[in-house]
């Protein structure tokens, strides 16, 4: 490979959210000098261009929230008991082969369908990117970067459970004869491997580098190929209004069950209760909660409804937040050192929640019993307890440490450049 600046393909699945744990190093590597192209379905495109990125639309107008509709009910059932870290059930191969075979038809496949990846990988034949980087459960990214022979790196926003979960499940499969080792992550690669003509290997799962926006002492410990990176908070276009950026006169507590979470599985809460419950309490509940979902019933004097506040200006005046476990609003509340209660079981939620517990900056409130009463009690062991604002004081200083986009930027084009990849003419 030449001197000449990169082209770099970044790809991500229909949902927004996840899209935005790739803006900050997408728009490093453009005022880097590099081409960048964003490829996802049609319905992103709007988020790709608002964040300032080149967008490629393929595949069919699906969209994320559609497909979960059709398919939630059925997800439930299947998904019911699986726990990405049982460590009971860690070598049971039954119970690991039933995560492969719930995981890969449910979401892997449902998010990167057919048209999306013959889609992209037709436009990476095309365009011929030096590099490919893919939000952690687009593997229609890895399929691609593997139909046209360039190294690919994985954007790893959480607990790296999808890499522990496939260790416990191959270490399972070499205890049985090799005709009993069924492996439907492994198949479906291979179907699509049999279309465009590449073989399966298992980098397929991890990518060449793993660009992890995790703290270390977050972290799960692997031995992957790992690129640590700054955690942005990047919330989309928004403009703060003026109270936000006001200091509080007293405590201020975000309550928020985040965007993801809000849309796929809604307010489990009852908000009346919560109100209550915070009414007397020396401190300012700020609270997003969308209008449909507000009732008609009083407001305490001491607790700010929003449809939608950025994070990331919210989070510097806060001394705690409650949330689901979102990505973003993990991250934001961990770069910005507010401690945090943790109150969902959306994907790594519990394993977030664990992390937060043995590092001393937060609670995790077990969902099945987050009533309004749990939820005040924990915030109250926050507030009180200085060695929460401590420890999380420490793992943002911890978060801001690690190289910024700007540098990843640069250390991938030297990453690249030690490959000696040129698929370009």
């Amino acid at each position: 490979m030449s001197d000449r600046p990169m082209r770099v393909l970044l790809t991500c699945f229909d949902w927004d959210t996840h899209f935005q744990q790739l803006v900050p190093l997408a728009s490093a590597l453009l005022t880097a000098g590099h081409e960048v192209r964003v490829v996802s379905q049609p319905s992103l495109m709007p988020h790709v261009t608002g964040a300032g990125l080149p967008g490629v639309p393929v595949g069919a107008e699906t969209g994320f929230l559609p497909l979960m509709a059709e398919i939630a009910a059925d997800m439930q059932v299947w998904a019911s008991g699986i726990d990405l870290d049982d460590p009971a059930k860690g070598k049971n191969w039954e119970y690991l082969l039933a995560q492969q075979a719930v995981f890969v038809p449910t979401f892997y496949a449902m998010v990167n369908d057919d048209p999306f990846i013959d889609g992209l990988i037709d436009f990476a034949r095309r365009w011929q990117p030096d590099l490919l980087i893919w939000e952690q459960f687009t593997f229609g990214g890895a399929l691609a970067a593997a139909a046209i022979g360039i190294p690919h790196a994985r954007v790893v926003w959480g607990p790296d459970v999808l890499t522990r979960m496939r260790r416990h499940f191959l270490a399972a499969a070499q205890e049985l004869p090799s005709a009993h080792r069924e492996d439907p992550l492994r198949e479906w690669f291979e179907w699509t491997g049999a279309r465009h003509g590449f073989s399966f290997s298992e980098e397929l799962t991890t990518g060449r580098w793993s660009i992890d926006t995790m703290p270390p002492s977050m972290r799960i410990p692997n031995d992957l190929p790992t690129v640590p990176m700054r955690y942005i908070a990047y919330n989309g276009p928004s403009v703060p209004e003026p109270w936000v950026l006001e200091p509080p006169t007293r405590p201020r507590v975000c309550l928020t069950v985040g965007i993801s979470a809000a849309r796929t599985l809604g307010h489990r809460l009852v908000l009346s209760e919560l109100l209550d419950e915070f009414a007397d309490l020396d401190a300012e509940l700020v609270a997003t909660v969308p209008h449909d979902q507000r009732g008609d019933g009083p407001v305490p004097e001491n607790v700010r409804l929003v449809d939608f506040v950025p994070l990331h200006a919210l989070l510097p005046t806060c001394s705690a937040i409650v949330h689901h476990g979102g990505a973003g609003t993990s991250g934001t509340s961990g770069v910005s050192g507010v401690p945090q209660i943790l109150v969902g079981d959306m994907y790594d939620a519990t394993e977030r929640g664990k992390r937060l517990v043995a590092n001393g900056n937060g609670v995790l409130v077990d969902p099945a019993q987050a009533d309004a009463r749990a939820i005040r009690q924990a915030v109250e062991t926050v507030l009180s307890d200085p060695s929460y604002a401590e420890n999380a004081a420490r793992i943002g200083a911890e978060m801001r440490a690690l190289p910024s986009p700007n540098d990843v930027a640069t250390q991938l084009e030297r990453l690249v450049r030690e490959e000696g990849t040129d698929v370009r003419r």
